[in-house]
């Protein structure tokens, strides 16, 4: 199959939708359409949506099973003279003049739909954007920095045309999409997560882009630009990592948790060492750290089997991004080592303390039902002593609590608390009257 069509489908436009082509009659139009152009006398009018098609259409055709023009066209030069030659032949086949600013909208309409994310091009090429969310060809929303999701006037044209865009993003075609599938890829020169459901598992398309920062994102970037992190939280968490004590980073999906975690990876001593178990290659590391990721191993390998192989290396840090419901014998092997590392692990869970407490309690007991609960709650106090967690305030999420992990009651009655030394209330930050029982750099001013 010619390159082109590998990328976009095949020239009979079969894109595996079962002949729905994602049009509706309450869709919004795709932004931009110019009005309808004439033909000359006694010609069909058409509209620049509808002439687009036919270029694309003649262009497959014209390129079809023809691998030795498409490897020619190796640059953007190239493609716009082959796709403007093809435009000046449909249009003087369907007999219609344009204007030369119509005729080069045109053209790089066709150019954007065959070669380039479409619709999406904008939002990628935008430094600010940090997440795309579509929902079908006509609802696309954009986060920009760690503010809310809204919505973009984007749009898809249909849904071959969504699919075909999905397929360039995943380097494949169409009708090879899986219909649910996170990987990694590189966009426009940034690294993004890539999260797709995708029919026959959904109704439509759902994409969700994740778009990594080309600069490292700082703790005084998210104090000062971002606003996420107060400045007398980064530097209390600052003293935490500094002092070794383990920090567990709690939130929901895009709130910043792996952000903060490479963020305080950076203001370790110098000279620490660690190992970096990602489900993604997310996190910037600072020097002396290594990076594992279960795709990076055996094929086949899971995330635990990725944390397990970290620990039998025996690092001075195991930070791991992030901890799910699958790792709970990896988790546990992690907190009972003999030689167990000092951990910044990143939890996908609620910020709300009960829920949290009975949230890692579950995690554990799925592999661990026999273990007294005291030895649980120990554990977790000992190699987890400290708690980092983000909520969303009107769609932007902000650091919410840093608490630390104490035990309460004895034996049978021994339970988890995490005891707040910084939260929330009435919308602005609180340094509680707790103070901490593990030692802390930081001067007695800190806490008046």
């Amino acid at each position: 199959m010619p390159l082109l069509n590998r990328l976009t489908g095949d020239a009979n436009g079969d894109n595996g939708d079962n002949g729905d082509n994602g049009h509706r009659e309450d869709a919004p139009p795709p932004t931009g359409i110019s009005p309808i152009m004439p033909g000359r006398t006694g010609r069909p009018s058409y509209s620049l949506e509808a002439l687009r098609e036919r270029i694309e259409a003649q262009f497959h055709e014209e390129t079809s099973d023809r691998a030795d023009i498409l490897r020619d066209l190796d640059t953007e030069a190239k493609r716009r003279a082959m796709l403007t030659e093809v435009a000046d032949y449909v249009l003087t086949v369907q007999a219609v003049t344009l204007t030369p600013g119509d005729k080069a909208n045109l053209i790089d309409r066709a150019y954007r739909s065959l070669f380039t994310f479409g619709p999406l091009d904008d939002l990628l090429a935008d430094d600010t954007v940090t997440e795309i969310a579509v929902n079908g060809p006509f609802d696309v929303h954009v986060r920009r920095g760690i503010g809310p999701l809204e919505k973009s006037p984007a749009a898809f044209a249909d849904r071959p045309q969504l699919a075909n865009t999905v397929a360039r993003v995943l380097r494949t075609t169409p009708n090879d999409i899986s219909p649910f599938i996170e990987t990694d890829v590189t966009l426009k020169g940034r690294t993004a997560r890539i999260s797709l459901i995708a029919p026959p598992i959904s109704a439509d398309y759902t994409l969700t882009i994740r778009l990594h920062p080309r600069e490292r994102v700082t703790l005084a970037g998210m104090s000062e630009r971002w606003r996420a992190v107060p400045p007398q939280a980064a530097d209390l968490l600052t003293a935490i990592l500094r002092a070794g004590h383990g920090l567990l980073i709690v939130g929901d999906v895009g709130q910043g948790k792996t952000t903060l975690a490479g963020a305080l990876a950076h203001t370790l001593p110098a000279g620490t060492t660690g190992i970096a178990v990602e489900r993604a290659a997310e996190l910037d590391l600072p020097p002396g750290f290594t990076r594992r990721t279960p795709a990076a191993g055996t094929p086949g390998e899971s995330f635990a089997d990725t944390i397990r192989a970290a620990l039998n290396d025996a690092p001075e840090w195991l930070i791991v991004d992030e901890i799910r419901g699958d790792e709970s014998a990896a988790v546990w092997d992690a907190l009972t080592r003999d030689r167990a590392p000092r951990c910044l692990w990143v939890f996908r869970g609620s910020s709300q303390p009960n829920r949290l407490r009975s949230a890692l309690t579950m995690l554990i007991r799925k592999t661990q039902q026999a273990i007294p609960q005291d030895t649980l709650y120990g554990a977790l106090a000992r190699h987890l002593p400290f708690v980092a967690a983000f909520k969303r305030y009107e769609g932007v999420p902000r650091l919410s609590l840093i608490a630390e992990s104490v035990l309460t009651g004895e034996g049978e009655n021994t339970s988890l608390a995490f005891r707040p030394l910084i939260e929330v209330q009435d919308g602005g930050w609180l340094v509680t009257t707790n103070r901490p029982t593990r030692p802390l750099d930081l001067p007695a001013e800190f806490w008046e």
